[in-house]
């Protein structure tokens, strides 16, 4: 078993089984980092889905507009003004 002098800075995890109070630090630095990095992956796919969703839906509502267009054409064929 290796042993950890007195002054070194693993000494207290050896003699407690505790972290010390800059391994505790580097702990939640670590932490945050990591939180912080999901957090702006995440938002950049949302971001990114959004900016897809737009467009599909940009699509889809001109899709709309010509289709209606074309049957409003068609059902007025169909039916000749009364004279």
């Amino acid at each position: 078993m290796i042993r950890a002098a007195a002054g070194s800075r693993f000494g207290n995890r050896a003699r407690t089984g505790r972290a010390s109070g800059w391994e505790v630090e580097m702990r939640a630095l670590l932490w945050v980092v990591g939180v912080v990095a999901g957090v702006l992956v995440l938002l950049g796919l949302l971001l990114e889905a959004v900016q897809w969703l737009v467009i599909i839906g940009l699509v889809a509502l001109a899709a709309v507009i010509v289709l209606a267009f074309v049957r409003g054409r068609r059902s007025a064929h169909n039916y000749p003004n009364r004279r």
